[in-house]
C-alpha cells in the first residue's frame, strides 16, 4: 500500500489512526515482556528459596548448608534449598519437611517425647539414631546411619522398620526396602561423591547445587563419571568433569530469561 502521494493533512490522519490501531498490541508486547522478566525473576528466586520454605522455621539457599541444635539437643543439618517447620509439644517431637533434604541426630529426652519427621508422603519415627531424609519428586527417602528408624502409615501404625545402613523409598501407597546409597551422606562434608555414575544421573544431582539447570546432550548421558568433588564451586566440578570426558559446558539463555548449562561433545 503506497502513501506517498496522499495529501499530507491525510498523510498525517493516516499515520495517527495507525499508532492508535497498533496501540492496544504495544501494550500487549510490553505487557507479555514484564510477565516473562518477572518469571525469570520468581524462577531464579525459586530456585535459591523454594516458596515452601518462605516462612519455614528453617531453610537453605541453593548450595547452602545449616546446622541447628533444637531445644532437646537434636542436632539438624539442612543441605541445600531445604526447609522445615518445628513441632514440640509436651506430647512430642515433629520435625516437618517442607523442601529438599536433611539429616538429624536426635537426642535423649528428658521426658522421652517421641521423635517423628513427617514428609508429603509420609511419617517416620526415629528410635535413638541419625539419619537423613529426602524430599524427591513424587516420594520420600530415608536412609539410617545409626539406630533405627521406623516408617508409618496414614494411622501411625508401623510399615517398615529400618536398621543401620539401610534405606527406604516411600509414597502414600507403598515402602520399599533399599541398601543405604554408600555415598549419599557426603553432602555434610561439602562433598558429593560419584562412583560409575551415569553423566545424566550425576548433572541431576549436581543440579541440586547449581543457580542454573544442568543437563547434557542425549548422546553422552550414558558417559560414566567417578570422583570426589567439593560442591563450594559447581563451574570447577563441570570444568573437571567436561575436560576427563573430552566435553564442554554450554550455557544457553532460554528466551524467557534464565540460563540452562548444557554438557556436550567439545568441538574439534
Amino acid at each position: 500500500m503506497q502513501h506517498e502521494h496522499l495529501p499530507p493533512a491525510a498523510h498525517a490522519s493516516l499515520l495517527r489512526a495507525c499508532v492508535q490501531a497498533n496501540a492496544p498490541r504495544r501494550h500487549a508486547v510490553k505487557t507479555l515482556a514484564l510477565l516473562l522478566a518477572c518469571g525469570a525473576s520468581l524462577y531464579a528466586f525459586e530456585r535459591r528459596s523454594p516458596w515452601r520454605g518462605w516462612t519455614a522455621d528453617y531453610r537453605t539457599a541453593v548450595n547452602q548448608r545449616r546446622v541447628v541444635t533444637l531445644d532437646d539437643g537434636t542436632q539438624l543439618t539442612l543441605n541445600t534449598s531445604s526447609a522445615v517447620n518445628i513441632v514440640y509439644s509436651g506430647a512430642q517431637r515433629r520435625i516437618q519437611l517442607l523442601a529438599g533434604e536433611i539429616f538429624i541426630a536426635t537426642a535423649k529426652d528428658a521426658v522421652q517425647r517421641p521423635f517423628f519427621v513427617g514428609t508429603p508422603h509420609g511419617s517416620l519415627q526415629a528410635l535413638g539414631t541419625r539419619f537423613t531424609v529426602r524430599l524427591h519428586d513424587g516420594y520420600a527417602s530415608a536412609g539410617v546411619l545409626e539406630g533405627a528408624v521406623a516408617v508409618l502409615a496414614d494411622d501411625g501404625a508401623r510399615r517398615l522398620l529400618l536398621r543401620a545402613g539401610e534405606g527406604a523409598h516411600f509414597d502414600g501407597t507403598g515402602v520399599h526396602r533399599q541398601a543405604l546409597a554408600p555415598y549419599g551422606g557426603a553432602w555434610l562434608n561439602g562433598m558429593l561423591v560419584a562412583r560409575d555414575m551415569r553423566l545424566a544421573d550425576f548433572l541431576a544431582e549436581l543440579s541440586r547445587y547449581s543457580d542454573h539447570p544442568l543437563t547434557c546432550a542425549p548422546a553422552i548421558a550414558g558417559l560414566r563419571v567417578s570422583g570426589s568433588y567439593p560442591l563450594a564451586d559447581v563451574g570447577a566440578i563441570l570444568d573437571a568433569v567436561s575436560a576427563s570426558l573430552q566435553l564442554r559446558r554450554n550455557t544457553v539463555t532460554r528466551f524467557w530469561g534464565h540460563q540452562v548449562v548444557r554438557i556436550e561433545l567439545a568441538a574439534h
